[in-house]
């Protein structure tokens, strides 16, 4: 995009700074747009009431760090232009519906996706209280990273990759994609909070023949329709003890699965040393039944399997 390659690595380094410090024993957040300043200021027109002298972003640097929090990626970002030149601070457009499961956004970080379409920028985003840096490009969210407190390093999540493995899991599995990117969707709102679960998708009635009886039967709501604020239901029920249990067209069936995977014996289970039993309990279930399982770990990871084996871990 033709963007300053010092002003670039600066934003960079500020995002890092905000998401690995506290500041007054808490930690902040902050957001910016970066690429044609003219085009953004379009898409952004509200100002964020903040008087913004027009300089350099390695000159600003003292001045932006006093506003983390205030300029919070939520509702207002900082406008940086191609040549590096910090230009305003505009509040987040309101935007009318909910992202598209392809987005991989959340319904707060929603209006980057849709201000971003087609617009020559990007946007990097500091969610300080989850130790995660997103960073949006063209209409979605691009990538992130996030701080791994279980090995102690920060992790890159590049979702290219994850589109395409979901995508063949989907074509192999016969279920409708979009089933599975709102799983992972919310999969990554899981890892953000770092909150565990496993959410298995496919032959539900096979699924459910080996596990335990379920805490909880649902009553067959279609996940697409848990959109907007509607979609923390589903955050609520993917992190419960156990499993949560979706059929082939997204319709959501028992919550609370213990898993009891009868694994045939010439079935063979993919499991790294570190897995523990919600990733072999997982692993397995896919092995022996016609499904799709995807994990998250407490620390952050996303794991998905299908036959046993592990077709993503991000």
């Amino acid at each position: 995009m033709g963007v300053n390659v010092n002003s670039a690595l600066e934003v960079f380094r500020l995002v890092y700074e905000c998401v690995s410090r506290e500041e007054e024993g808490r930690r902040v957040s902050t957001g910016f747009l970066v690429g044609d300043s003219a085009e953004l200021r379009e898409k952004f027109p509200d100002s964020a009431g903040i008087a913004i002298e027009r300089e350099n972003i390695l000159e600003a640097t003292r001045r932006i760090r006093s506003l983390f929090g205030i300029v919070d990626g939520f509702t207002s970002a900082f406008i940086v232009g191609k040549d590096g030149m910090l230009e305003d601070a505009r509040l987040m457009p309101i935007i009318e519906g909910v992202p598209e499961e392809d987005t991989f956004a959340s319904n707060e970080l929603h209006g980057y996706c849709e201000a971003l379409k087609k617009t020559p920028g990007y946007g990097l985003v500091a969610l300080g209280s989850f130790r995660t840096a997103k960073l949006f490009f063209d209409g979605r969210l691009h990538s992130e990273i996030y701080f791994s407190g279980k090995i102690g390093e920060w992790a890159c999540r590049p979702l290219n990759e994850s589109l395409e493995k979901l995508d063949q899991a989907a074509s192999v599995k016969g279920i409708d994609r979009r089933i599975l990117y709102k799983i992972f969707s919310v999969a990554i709102i899981m890892s953000n909070h770092r909150k565990g679960g496993t959410i298995i998708v496919g032959d539900h009635e096979e699924v459910l023949s080996q596990s335990e009886a379920p805490r909880w039967r649902l009553d067959g709501t279609n996940i697409l329709d848990l959109r907007g604020s509607r979609e923390s239901h589903l955050f609520n029920l993917s992190t419960q003890e156990f499993a949560l249990v979706v059929s082939r067209s997204g319709e959501l069936k028992a919550s609370s699965v213990r898993l009891m995977a009868k694994v045939p014996d010439r079935a063979k289970v993919e499991l790294a040393a570190t897995d523990g039993g919600r990733h072999r309990s997982a692993a397995e279930i896919t092995a022996s039944t016609d499904s799709v399982a995807l994990v998250v770990s407490d620390d952050g990871p996303i794991t998905a399997y299908v036959e046993g084996k592990r077709i993503l871990r991000v």
